[in-house]
């Protein structure tokens, strides 16, 4: 082979090696781009399943309060006996559902009906107030979840009152 043919084709090889490492250096740097955003998508997800591990903590953490606690919320029909006057016991149906391990939601819809309104909060209020058991360990009691008050006309203060108290009660 003539010299002339040996640089010429030694010379086209580099040229070839170059643009193959142009194109390989091309696809590197776009596949890094990929591999940066899925690993950006990759981090947020991580830091969203640490928030769940933290959401699952407090909630174990409530989960072993509660058990650990003997003491049952009181009673409402013995609240509303000791607070209101006779004339003004409510119509209460039960709404208790079932829940898991044991547990259920007791939930009472109180229906007061042309009674002070003042009355009634009283009860909410007492109902709400913790609970502790012989032990000294403390759990809330009933919770209001919803109120809603239909006043009479002509009577201020005066008027129909709906309650929902809840608790959660270990069977």
């Amino acid at each position: 082979m003539n010299r002339l043919w040996i640089t010429r084709l030694s010379t086209l090889l580099v040229l070839a090696a170059l643009a193959g490492a142009a194109g390989l250096t091309l696809y590197t740097l776009k596949q890094a781009d990929a591999y940066r955003t899925t690993m950006a998508r990759r981090t947020k997800d991580l830091e969203g399943l640490a928030a769940v591990r933290a959401d699952l903590a407090v909630y174990e953490t409530a989960t072993a309060v509660f058990e650990s606690c003997q003491a049952a919320p009181p009673p409402l029909r013995a609240l509303i006996s000791g607070l209101l006057p006779a004339g003004q016991a409510p119509e209460m149906r039960d709404l208790t559902e079932e829940g898991p391990s044991g547990w259920k939601r007791a939930r009472f819809e109180l229906s007061f009906d042309q009674v002070p309104a003042v009355d009634a909060l009283k009860l909410a209020l007492a109902a709400e107030k913790p609970v502790r058991d012989k032990t000294g360990c403390e759990r809330p009691g009933w919770r209001l979840v919803k109120c809603a008050i239909r006043p009479a006309p002509g009577r201020p203060g005066i008027g129909r009152v709906v309650l929902v108290m809840e608790a959660l009660v270990r069977e």
